[in-house]
């Protein structure tokens, strides 16, 4: 069972917005423009933003990703990490560990029940006040086989998820 549903999910009615991870054990949230991920809404459909890390899962251990967005169809796990470019090796691999430990917690939750799982490992660096892709963080085959195999999921290195 979720924990703090309610308070932790919130329907997003924009075309185009961002999200952003809070600084201090604090849950991640929506911003307007220059956020760490982009979402683009193509749909007449609002989409729904879940915080799970420091909101539906207060885990002391920071096992546990950042923030899920879905609709009807797509239920999107992600990931955000903003570092500088020498340290981005580190946490690829404490990446994937919070991803599939969330994605373990909620497949048997009726919200990812016949959804399409995908997984977001959004790698970035602030350069002059804006958010830059990491492009060279992307995950392996190995793991990306791990996750649709073992998980369900497909797994992205990204920073933008479009719903058509």
């Amino acid at each position: 069972m979720i924990n703090n549903f309610d308070k932790c999910v919130e329907s997003v009615d924009k075309k185009h917005f961002f999200i952003q991870d809070a600084d201090d054990q604090k849950p991640a949230f929506i911003v307007e423009e220059n956020g760490e991920f982009e979402v683009v809404n193509k749909t007449n459909h609002p989409v729904d933003f879940l915080k799970i890390d420091s909101c539906v899962s207060n885990s002391s251990d920071n096992k546990r990703c950042d923030c899920a967005i879905y609709n009807d169809d797509i239920f999107c796990f992600i990931e955000l990490k903003n570092s500088k470019r020498t340290n981005w090796k580190s946490w690829i691999k404490s990446a994937e560990e919070q991803l599939e430990a969330t994605i373990e917690d909620f497949k048997n939750e009726e919200i990812t029940k016949n959804k399409t799982l995908e997984a977001y490992m959004c790698c970035t660096c602030k350069i002059d006040g804006n958010f830059t892709k990491i492009s060279r963080a992307s995950n392996n085959y190995e793991v990306q086989t791990y996750f649709i195999d073992e998980l369900n999921t497909k797994l992205y290195c990204d920073t933008k998820k479009e719903f058509n």
